[in-house]
């Protein structure tokens, strides 16, 4: 997250941000509304996309678009998302609007760890969680090695890692259902 950035939540944030004070035993104000991001990073809050507004105001728009169009190639540099559970990965939302699915492409340089965490179930019977297929590369998750072409999903509320390749860098497009993505919600609240 863009610490220098400042916040104001729409309603299904504020609840995001409720629910990440009221896991981590943190004093939440009803009323407040805007953020700096710092503000948000101590409770946990990452950003894990952008609401329809940001994506319309960075150019995107509802039409088609592939890796090879000058906004897929912007959207690394102007749509980065929080990578909170490893190091020196880069992740950014792709410039697709599929609300209430968020595409992101990510990044690993080689012998990435991704840390133990479980993100947040969004609702009862509708937990969302991350489909994750790997483009290029390796990555070693539940003892299994996955390849160009293989995939894994993991629900929200079940605790997963991996790690990847030491043979180069590591690719994956990751598509990922999170709470109230549909209204605009942007972060999420992942633990360890």
């Amino acid at each position: 997250m863009d610490i220098d950035a400042n916040f104001s939540l729409s309603d299904c944030e504020h609840e995001t941000l409720r629910r990440a004070a009221q896991q981590r035993a943190m004093p939440f104000d009803e009323e407040r509304r805007e953020y700096a991001a710092s503000e948000l990073e101590t409770f946990g809050l990452v950003r894990e996309g952008y609401n329809r507004r940001e994506m319309h105001k960075a150019g995107v728009k509802p039409e088609r678009v592939s890796c090879f169009d000058e906004i897929a190639m912007l959207a690394e540099r102007t749509m980065p998302l929080d990578t909170p559970f490893g190091s020196n990965i880069r992740k950014w939302q792709l410039p697709i609007d599929m609300m209430p699915i968020r595409v992101a492409k990510t990044i690993f340089p080689k012998n990435s760890v991704v840390q133990p965490h479980i993100h947040p179930e969004g609702e009862v019977g509708n937990p969302g969680g991350g489909l994750r297929v790997v483009t290029k590369g390796c990555i070693t998750f539940d003892g299994k090695a996955y390849g160009p072409g293989d995939w894994f999903f993991v629900p929200n509320g079940v605790p997963y890692e991996f790690s990847t390749s030491s043979e180069g860098d590591t690719e994956m497009i990751y598509t990922y259902a999170f709470f109230a993505a549909a209204e605009g919600n942007r972060f999420s609240h992942p633990h360890a």
